[in-house]
């Protein structure tokens, strides 16, 4: 049926009589205002849409003696705004399910004055329930926000000063995910977040964005398309299931043969869109992924990991030797050259054997 909105004429499917859209609880369920003054929940389902417009509207016009209560108009536009749905060829084209945070300049003439919106983004099929924590100076947590968003939209989570972008900086993400009808059940999503402060005070770093559709800094906190795959139980090529552990999926996922791996740790390998992402980033990102994927070889009981790190100026390379020397019993020499170039590492894991 077609989208409701506020104000909408509606019949109900299995029974009789209808009334006025007075209130959108969810992507499934809306508040029906009927003649005798209550409000029913009900499903969108079980609704018939009365459009006059229609060719076959005439045969369900009916006419209910209904006004909706005029509350604050200012308030209610402010209600309206806080939640907006993504341009319709972003979500029909979509190849990837991905939640972010943006950071939108008021003013989109001097991008690094004045205050900014600070929205989540859902650029996915689920319902998503979030719990957002920040991160105070003592490494407590103050809860900062919660709630529930549409799939296909993206909300105001609040309008701030630049002196405020420090609580949005660092803190804690918790999401939970609901379809209707789904093949499988994602699992929740905890995750901390680290963003770089000076990042906001860099006129480069706002770019135009069409999740936005503005000049901002836009953040991926999550790839579903990735949740779920580490939610699925691996399966080693033999057909056996690896060892229980931290990260057990992880390496399975770079498995050549029994008990070895090949990980490619460039990162456009790592994330689908790196561009805005600082060098300092990215280095803490592909460093960071080196340990889990070596925790996971380790707690998996794997014997060699080539890791491929490419040439570039050395930093990474540099990084990874440093953590490997800090390891007992880990074996580590330049790759084949003839198989992987000059840019890999491999790291055997004897006790393991």
């Amino acid at each position: 049926m077609s989208t409701l909105n506020v104000g909408d004429k509606v019949k109900f499917l299995n029974t009789s009589g209808g009334g006025i859209v007075a209130k959108i609880i969810d992507s499934r369920i809306v508040s029906i205002l009927i003649e005798d003054g209550f409000e029913i929940p009900t499903m969108i389902s079980e609704l018939i849409k009365i459009e006059p417009s229609n060719p076959a509207g005439r045969f369900f016009e009916e006419h209910y003696n209904i006004e909706l209560p005029k509350g604050d108009p200012e308030q209610e536009e402010a209600d309206d705004d806080r939640l907006r749905h993504l341009p319709h060829h972003l979500t029909t084209d979509r190849k990837a399910e991905d939640i972010f945070l943006a950071f939108v300049p008021h003013d989109q003439k001097w991008l690094i004055t004045g205050q900014v919106d600070i929205f989540l983004v859902n650029n996915s099929s689920y319902d998503v329930l979030y719990n957002i924590f920040g991160k105070t100076p003592l490494g407590h947590y103050n809860g900062v926000d919660y709630g529930s968003i549409f799939p296909d939209s993206k909300l105001l989570l609040d309008t701030i000063n630049r002196e405020q972008l420090t609580h949005w900086t660092d803190g804690c993400l918790q999401f939970l995910f609901h379809k209707q009808q789904c093949r499988e059940v994602l699992p929740p999503f905890n995750s901390e977040f680290s963003i770089d402060g000076k990042k906001f005070f860099k006129e480069g770093n706002y770019r135009d964005h069409p999740m936005i559709q503005a000049k901002g800094i836009v953040v991926k906190v999550l790839s579903l398309t990735s949740h779920f795959k580490a939610a699925e139980p691996a399966v080693s090529k033999e057909g056996a299931s690896p060892a229980s552990g931290s990260g057990a999926s992880l390496i399975s996922r770079y498995q050549v043969a029994p008990r070895e791996a090949v990980v490619d740790l460039h990162i456009h390998e790592l994330v689908d869109d790196p561009t805005n992402l600082e060098k300092s980033e990215i280095l803490d990102f592909q460093v960071n992924y080196f340990l889990k994927c070596f925790d996971s070889a380790v707690a998996n009981h794997f014997l060699k990991v080539v890791f491929i790190h490419g040439v570039g100026n050395g930093i990474l390379r540099t990084h990874i030797i440093e953590l490997l020397k800090k390891q007992k019993g880990i074996e580590f020499f330049d790759a084949p050259m003839a198989k992987y170039g000059v840019g890999a590492l491999e790291v055997r894991i004897p006790h393991n054997e």
